[in-house]
């Protein structure tokens, strides 16, 4: 793990300025800043290690959590989806609470009764974050509260006792929780269309990490099908990183923002966070008039985003195919 990864989650003024120093030279960094890269490698170490016992507990068959579409987009330009209005108005550490909190809330409480009634010391554990029985604790309080705000979760508390937190499903419209693999199964309710997020991002310690603008891209991507790894064996794999890569996305300058309404700014700094942790891959490649050959003339260029390593499902390509099919 690299310096600069290694203080993506801390939210500290120490961890910002080693943030900034060469990842390769670690005798730049002073005693102090030393010291927060160790307190934040033992506090991924305990993360990790909750993140393969809860993997491990979900069931082999579950190695993602399964996230409605309608977390991230709305096609109703009027109403905001529940992921805007949690990131929109924050760009650190702060505004990813909430939303690592409730994507590990969709995995962990996978099958019925869609409820679980942890210590939040434990959830902040999971996160990674700083002081997890005390300052941490009241983050994941915090967070707990702005999710039920968003009638994401209902909360039932007792006095003594862990918070029993209830998923609501992933609209924001206080709808009781079902599972949308089954649901779709049943009902194919274009509600219930929804995306994976790999267990692996938590296992690898790369989700604990991101800030809300890099989490915001990311599950933006894997909404639109990033998960998915490439079908074509010469295209699958990056040779700058040794990782599998997802399939190519990509959007018009237009259609981002209305879907999404994540501003300009959010999505540069979240496309360049994911990039440096390893998450994903971009280029800009020609677009050329349709049905010619691209030529010398002058060409608009297109962006295209390529999600790899932890977030790419690692799933056979006739695996997925054989998926695709049923649910169609």
């Amino acid at each position: 793990m690299s310096t600069r990864q290694a203080q993506k989650g801390s939210g500290s003024s120490t961890s910002e300025k080693v943030a900034d120093a060469d990842p390769g030279k670690t005798s730049e960094l002073t005693p102090e800043q030393k010291l927060e890269v160790l307190k934040l490698e033992r506090r991924l170490t305990l993360s990790k290690a909750l993140a393969k016992e809860l993997d491990k507990s979900v069931g082999a068959r579950r190695t993602a959590a399964l996230v409605r579409k309608s977390f991230v987009r709305n096609d109703d330009p009027d109403i905001k989806p529940p992921l805007q209005q949690l990131v929109a108005k924050a760009g650190g550490r702060g505004a990813a609470v909430p939303v690592l909190l409730y994507i590990a809330l969709l995995w962990k409480c996978a099958a019925k009764p869609y409820d679980v009634q942890l210590p939040a010391r434990k959830w902040a554990e999971l996160l990674a974050l700083p002081d997890p029985s005390t300052k941490g604790a009241r983050r994941i309080t915090n967070a707990l509260e702005a999710l039920a705000t968003l009638k994401l979760v209902k909360l039932e508390k007792a006095h003594g006792e862990a918070t029993r937190v209830i998923l609501n499903d992933e609209s924001g419209e206080g709808r009781k929780y079902e599972n949308p693999s089954t649901a779709y199964s049943l009902k194919s309710n274009k509600r219930d269309l929804y995306f994976k997020v790999s267990s692996r991002l938590w296992t690898s310690g790369k989700i604990q990490q991101l800030k809300a603008p890099e989490l915001a891209i990311l599950l933006i991507l894997l909404q639109e099908g990033g998960h998915r790894r490439d079908t074509d064996p010469l295209a699958n794999f990056s040779h700058k990183h040794g990782h599998l890569l997802g399939v190519e996305i990509w959007f018009t300058t237009e259609n981002f923002p209305a879907r999404y309404g994540i501003s300009p700014s959010m999505r540069s700094r979240g496309t360049k966070g994911l990039c440096e942790a390893g998450l994903l891959e971009t280029e800009r490649r020609p677009v050329g008039p349709p049905g010619k050959p691209i030529s010398f003339s002058s060409e608009k260029l297109r962006k295209i985003y390529r999600l790899q390593g932890a977030a790419v499902i690692a799933e056979s390509p006739v695996k997925d195919q054989k998926k695709a099919k049923n649910r169609a």
